[in-house]
């Protein structure tokens, strides 16, 4: 049995229950998830050189007694919260509070990750604890970066064990986190690590247990080789109100981050609960399933960063796409798959490294970068089945990774040379997928009954646009009139007439006043899955020329079904704009009800904030403002 204590330094430093490592995340899945399977992925296929990761979740309860270092535990925190001031904020009041309900239960919750990666050793060991924290005594607890400190929002305790094999030696410790406390005249750091008691505290001296302790012992004793295992005390189920919902958040950020690992057969995560009896995993033959249960899922639910749709679109394309040649260099493979010409799917461009989820926002193959081609989904694939020969694209783009790993948001960090490598070779995929998806012909989309077709020489089907000039509507009712999103007109109300109030309507968001310009168009709303609307295709012929020195402005709106013979009329719903692309070009709409465009005729395609009813009627106009000083 090993003496081993956990034992709280001393420092200089004032640190109460919030610090930056506690307050960063509020503890939900995704994070805490995504940092234990990249490290165990790392671990494995790159460093330990495996065919395949495999990772095991294990959700049990064991006896508080069994935590190692639990009676210096109680006696810090016990220290630490006769510090507490009377008026604390609420996230102090609510750890102090998950830490003694924990403390006061005979068994504590623990979540176990186990993987087969390369396991640790003194040296890594002390990586992993001092990761972006001084550990020594004068220096007191310093600042902290993520990795492994992302678990900690997932344990009320705030307390996390690590365990590894290799080379037929074993090694272990832990990391606490309270708050600073004094004994006498002495303060003692709010970080407490499990590890043998020497005459000065240093973590680079590399004195931890060379035994685990008896609450990581049977995780231990099911690895083969090499591997690592880490405890989370005190598992909080990332706060969900039904804890066995934790079993599939494993899996679905397993799935989504990771499917394209998984796909290739470099990853297989196996959870376990022990308290439900429930078991699943998650390989290349059970994620289709996993990602069609929330394939339209639109929006990724809170700190997750993808949303069901579009990990299912990605699995699809993995699934049923085809390879295209790149010539850019070994580490990068790119998988194509056309859509549908009229789909209301936008083109998207997905990046992953080493089978793992990095980013679909960058410019270069962002959705704006394919106007004018024909509507695809692509993902790339970076590998690098050989760290020691590095290559180009790989590493520009491992490079380029924040500390979370998912976005380059650290390109413009990079040297100039490579920043401007990076770029062309982004851009030389997306000009393969341009050439891969083949150009829009300006007619396709536009086509329907009652639609005009302008490029034919057919453009007279098309109805002519009336100038418009819109005034607010002054109705007569005993109470305010509603909008036709059934919200009440705001805005002062009127003098009575005849016993009745005058409510004059300031319909929301509404663009400032214009002269319309003539013109012929043709509007069509693509239909979304759920029945609604996002997008618009138009296409736009002018009745009048434009003029000099002034600017135009895109306007959507959505007809109310009532005119001024109605006896209370309704104005038009102005629609906010995310977006428009005109012809090849794609301008910001910054959720406004007006873009502000250079010449509106030709192809555009109008994406809306936020969704519309798909029997909504929608009409669009073009203003001419004119500038100070400008002549017509």
């Amino acid at each position: 049995m090993t003496d081993a204590r956990l034992i709280f330094p001393e420092t200089w430093q004032l640190d109460g229950f919030t610090t930056n490592v506690t307050s960063r995340q509020a503890g939900e899945p995704d994070p805490v998830i995504r940092e234990l399977l990249q490290n165990s992925l790392d671990a494995a296929v790159r460093e330990a050189k495996r065919e395949r990761a495999e990772v095991n979740f294990t959700i049990a309860k064991r006896r508080l007694s069994q935590l190692p270092g639990i009676n210096e535990y109680v006696d810090a925190f016990q220290e630490a919260r006769k510090e507490l001031p009377n008026k604390v904020t609420n996230d102090v009041r609510s750890a102090v509070r998950r830490i003694e309900a924990a403390l006061s239960k005979a068994e504590v919750d623990v979540m176990f990750c186990r993987d087969n990666g390369v396991g640790l050793d003194p040296v890594s060991m002390q990586a992993l604890l001092s990761e972006g924290q001084s550990h020594k005594p004068t220096a007191g607890a310093g600042s902290y970066g993520l990795g492994h400190l992302t678990a900690y929002p997932a344990s009320d305790l705030r307390y996390v064990l690590y365990a590894g094999k290799r080379d037929g030696a074993e090694i272990a410790s832990g990391h606490a986190i309270l708050a600073s406390h004094m004994r006498g005249h002495t303060r003692y750091s709010a970080h407490g690590f499990w590890r043998t008691p020497t005459d000065v505290f240093s973590l680079e001296d590399g004195n931890f247990p060379k035994v685990a302790p008896p609450l990581l012992r049977p995780e231990m004793d099911r690895i083969d080789g090499s591997g690592s295992v880490v405890a989370i005390t005190g598992f909080n189920y990332f706060h969900e109100d039904q804890p066995k919902q934790a079993l599939n958040d494993v899996c679905r950020v397993a799935a989504l981050n990771f499917l394209g690992a998984i796909l290739e057969g470099k990853m297989i995560v196996q959870v376990h609960d022990e308290s439900t009896g429930q078991s699943e995993t998650v390989d290349a033959g059970s994620l289709q399933h996993l990602l069609a249960q929330i394939r339209n899922q639109q929006r990724a639910p809170a700190a997750g960063w993808l949303p069901g749709q579009q990990g299912y679109r990605a699995w699809q394309t993995l699934a049923d796409g085809s390879t295209l040649d790149t010539q850019i260099d070994r580490s990068v493979r790119v998988i194509f798959r056309a859509l549908a010409p009229n789909s209301s799917e936008r083109s998207r461009v997905q990046i992953f490294r080493d089978g793992m989820w990095i980013t679909n926002r960058e410019p270069e193959l962002s959705t704006g970068a394919f106007g004018g081609v024909q509507p695809f989904d692509a993902v790339v694939l970076l590998s690098d089945a050989d760290p020691d020969d590095h290559t180009e694209f790989y590493d520009l783009v491992r490079n380029s990774e924040g500390p979370e790993h998912r976005g380059l948001t650290k390109r413009r960090e990079l040297p100039k040379p490579q920043r401007d490598q990076l770029r062309e070779m982004l851009r030389t995929v997306a000009e393969r997928l341009k050439e891969a998806a083949g150009a829009v012909d300006a007619t396709e989309g536009f086509s329907p009954a009652g639609f005009a077709v302008f490029n034919t020489g057919a453009h007279r089907q098309a109805a002519p646009v009336p100038r418009l000039r819109h005034r607010p509507i002054v109705s007569e009712s005993d109470e305010p009139a509603t909008d036709s999103t059934g919200v009440p007109a705001s805005g002062p109300s009127a003098p009575s007439k005849d016993g009745k109030r005058m409510w004059k309507r300031h319909h929301r968001r509404a663009p400032a006043g214009g002269t319309a310009l003539q013109m012929r168009r043709s509007v069509v709303p693509q239909l979304e899955a759920d029945n609604t609307v996002r997008r618009l295709r138009a296409e736009i012929k002018l009745g009048e020329p434009v003029g000099l020195g002034g600017t135009l402005g895109l306007r959507v709106f959505v007809e109310s079904g009532s005119d001024e013979s109605c006896e209370q009329p309704l104005g038009p719903v102005w629609q906010s704009l995310r977006a428009v692309r005109l012809n090849s070009t794609t301008i910001s709409g910054e959720d406004e009800p007006e873009v502000v465009i250079p010449n509106p005729e030709g192809h555009l395609e109008i994406e809306l904030s936020e969704p519309v009813s798909a029997s909504a009627r929608f009409e669009l106009e073009v203003v001419r403002r004119r500038t100070k000083g400008s002549t017509k």
